[in-house]
């Protein structure tokens, strides 16, 4: 039991379904249809006793940090204005009678935001990300409705929306699925032109057992070389936006934290909470199989404290921590972490892999620390703790690496099902 354990951050899939129909989304398309015996929409009910059981772990815990409730689906939209209004409403009245401040966040695809929503964002101090993956026929690829139709219009009038109402655009950013198609400084210049300050790349998930799939969509160009690519221009760029996976992964080679679940060493402390009020580790452990993600805590018959020690949740929040043999004496592990769990899960050996990008991770975090690194005066290298390493160096190291040295640890989370 890892009593230490605590939570500061929840994903709320407030609304079970979608109006597009993404070809890689984690949710709908990748074999987990376990969805379809959720509500479509989150109770009045479950947000109580939801917002109940966050209070008792943040007073129990005496955590003095933000609780962070990050709004999903499907698509969050989806659930109405009248939904967020209570929601917001009822987090303030539960937390703030506590002197616990909540802070508001939404993922939308972005193609339902009206003016109503605009005014219903900025006025309750809610965070807006828009998933868009670039220039129009690199989004309509992926990015559809149910139809076959592409959603690049709508996303385009709604994200525009956003950014043109009041000082909303200041804390509204874009997330983006890396399309290998797409070429990399057009994708980057093209956020640029759309006027948008912040934004992230994702990379598309997969596990082991889809390995040849990222083989075909890397033969004439690997994910490390298209993000080596962006970085080169972005690093140059003297009116540079922040990209999180670029200023996470800097942070992270200077000493610093990788403030997200995907690299670095830092425990992991979010829950996801189904529309049924189920807990969940990650949502994206849904591309290891039907009903992977449910080991029965819910929020009404669990604590946070309990659904944290749940198998599959435990080893999330610790999983920069409890690491493939590979990735323990890999040079780059403090920066990389592993990646980022969902990536490691074969059904073979559960998540005792490293990364299925592994040497793409390697690739490109030792290209940007040696950039970094050449920034950096002579005569404050001394007082950096960190020394160039090339990408061939590391491959060396985790090349005389033996698979059949493995040694099975506790959590190898190999489901019947999928042996």
């Amino acid at each position: 039991m890892q009593d230490s354990l605590i939570c500061k951050s929840f994903v709320l899939k407030i609304a079970s379904r979608c109006n597009l129909n993404c070809k890689y989304c984690f949710m709908y398309n990748k074999g987990d249809t376990s969805y379809k015996n959720q509500p479509k929409v989150m109770s009045k009910e479950t947000v109580d006793q939801f917002l109940n059981r966050v209070k008792d772990h943040f007073t129990k815990r005496d955590i003095n940090d933000n609780p962070i409730f990050s709004f999903h689906g499907g698509e969050p939209l989806l659930a109405g204005k009248d939904f967020f209004k209570y929601f917001v409403s009822k987090a303030n009245e539960v937390l703030l009678s506590v002197n616990i401040q909540p802070v508001f966040t939404v993922q939308t695809n972005g193609t339902l935001i009206d003016d109503e929503w605009c005014k219903l964002f900025h006025d309750n101090n809610i965070f807006v990300g828009i998933s868009i993956d670039g220039e129009k026929k690199n989004n309509d690829e992926n990015r559809i409705y149910h139809s076959g139709k592409g959603s690049y219009d709508d996303v385009i009038k709604g994200l525009n929306r956003v950014l043109n109402y009041k000082d909303l655009g200041l804390r509204t950013g874009v997330l983006s699925v890396i399309n290998l198609e797409a070429d990399p400084i057009e994708t980057y210049l093209h956020f640029k032109r759309l006027g948008i300050k912040s934004f992230d790349f994702l990379l598309p998930d997969y596990i082991y057992d889809e390995i040849e799939i990222i083989k075909t969509e890397s033969k004439n160009i690997s994910y490390s070389s298209w993000l080596i690519k962006m970085f080169d221009y972005w690093i140059k760029d003297r009116d540079q936006p922040r990209i999180r996976f670029f200023n996470g992964m800097i942070d992270a080679i200077l000493g610093g934290d990788f403030a997200n679940d995907t690299l670095g060493e830092m425990g992991n402390e979010l829950l996801v909470i189904e529309t049924n009020g189920g807990y969940e580790a990650v949502d994206v452990l849904k591309i290891c199989g039907e009903g992977f993600t449910k080991e029965g805590a819910n929020v009404f018959n669990s604590s946070v404290d309990e659904a944290l020690q749940t198998d599959l949740a435990n080893l999330y929040h610790q999983s920069h921590k409890i690491l493939n043999e590979k990735c323990q004496k890999c040079l780059i592990q403090k920066v990389c972490g592993g990646g980022y769990l969902p990536h490691r899960y074969s059904k073979k050996n559960g998540f005792d892999n490293p990364s299925v990008y592994c040497e793409d991770l390697m690739c490109l975090i030792t290209h940007i620390q040696n950039t970094v690194l050449d920034l950096i005066p002579s005569n404050l290298m001394k007082q950096v703790e960190v020394r160039k390493i090339t990408y061939e160096e590391a491959l060396d190291v985790i090349s005389v690496f033996d698979p059949k040295a493995i040694n099975k640890r506790l959590y190898s989370f190999i489901k019947e099902e999928s042996i």
